[in-house]
């Protein structure tokens, strides 16, 4: 029985990699010399955010037109470029000369960094949808990667805490918030993960993840899910430098080692509660194409050997959540 199981596990796993890549998929960042880094940045975990106002523009769709305040947004994606800028500044510091920064927020569509604020020497991923969501255009020239402002996985304690559109993220058994499905995918091309920053929750959980003594950076503690003991934005600035300066320095020396899993991957995962039934149907719309198999009312399970395709098929369901 074991063997047949594995048999079909690995026959699922060609099949899925042998299916044809999304548009624009095969799109890469411009080669750049020097040691490289990709800086995910994201909003709720960063020093002082606690509230759906602060990192929503209102502008994401129909159902978030009540929920944004865009006066406070547009003053939080400043501190947000701010703490981008200290990252970068710390990472030039420690030996890095090549930049990527890749919005990870999805507020506004993936557009909340400042362009015309934003470090000169660095390039941009921003907008929506993005062929790899959070990881677009990742690849093995990168020499390390840094999360910005990342929050809680669904179901744990934090401020804000999601995943992605799920309540439920595992592969191999494991479960994953987003800084470790995008840390896999990263992985998977040989990249590690060296600094992490958000909420003490958010820290704990990810450097547990990663298992390979990444850098984690508090920049407040969760008191909620929406209150928070904050540092001031100039010190969680300097923090962020500070990290990001050594994080590069032992990258250099191979003190990180990548995240990885055993191949095939078998990824599980179940849909939020509070989504509406078309939702649903609209991923049960995706199963053929995805090969995904239904294990429940709202969970899906997909065999793949490929990292990449788990975050292919994590922006065609963000297609589906965000139309």
């Amino acid at each position: 029985m074991r063997l047949l199981l594995a048999a079909a596990l690995a026959l699922a796993a060609t099949s899925a990699a042998a299916q044809p890549a999304p548009r624009f998929a095969d799109k890469r960042i411009p080669s750049e010399p020097g040691f490289r880094v990709y800086l995910i940045a994201d909003m709720e975990g960063m020093g002082s955010t606690v509230l759906g106002t602060e990192i929503l523009g209102g502008t994401e769709g129909p159902a978030y037109r009540d929920r944004g305040g865009r006066d406070y947004w547009e003053h939080y994606r400043g501190l947000l470029t701010e703490e981008v800028n200290a990252a970068i500044r710390g990472a030039r510091a420690g030996g890095a000369r090549s930049f990527v920064v890749n919005e990870g927020h999805g507020g506004n569509r993936f557009a909340n960094v400042l362009p015309w604020q934003l470090d000169t020497a660095a390039m941009l991923i921003r907008g929506y949808p993005k062929p790899m969501v959070m990881s677009t255009g990742i690849d093995s020239s990168f020499g390390t990667v840094i999360f910005t402002g990342a929050h809680a996985g669904a179901g744990h304690p934090g401020v804000m805490p999601h995943t992605y559109a799920f309540s439920d993220f595992r592969v191999n058994g494991t479960w994953l918030n987003e800084v470790g499905i995008n840390a896999l995918v990263a992985g998977d091309m040989g990249v590690s993960v060296s600094v992490v920053s958000g909420d003490d929750q958010l820290v704990k959980e990810s450097l547990e993840i990663l298992g390979n003594g990444a850098i984690g950076v508090v920049t407040k503690v969760a008191v909620g899910r929406s209150a928070a003991i904050t540092h001031s934005p100039a010190r969680v600035r300097g923090m962020l430098e500070a990290a990001a300066r050594e994080a590069v320095e032992r990258e250099r020396r191979g003190d990180f080692k990548p995240f990885t899993l055993a191949k095939p991957y078998t990824v599980e995962f179940t849909l939020r509660p509070g989504f509406p039934a078309e939702v649903v149907t609209g991923v049960d719309g995706l199963m053929g194409e995805w090969r995904l198999e239904k294990t429940g009312d709202r969970s899906y399970r997909m065999v793949t050997d490929s990292a990449a395709r788990i975050a292919w098929l994590l922006d065609a369901i963000e297609l589906v959540v965000l139309p």
